[in-house]
């Protein structure tokens, strides 16, 4: 178990909150590769400025 002195002030250790930094980081990339791809199908659908 981690000492108090080796906690941040959320109270993870820091291999914690790098870990929790990649898991939140992957769920972000996922999150805008996904975004990304409904906004380019939807403007092929429907789109809403011309060139």
């Amino acid at each position: 178990m981690a000492d108090k002195s080796d906690l941040s002030f959320t109270g993870l250790t820091d291999e914690q909150a790098q870990e929790l930094h990649s898991v939140y980081l992957s769920g972000f990339y996922l999150f805008t590769a996904v975004a990304v791809v409904a906004h380019i199908l939807t403007y092929f659908k429907l789109p809403w400025f011309s060139w």
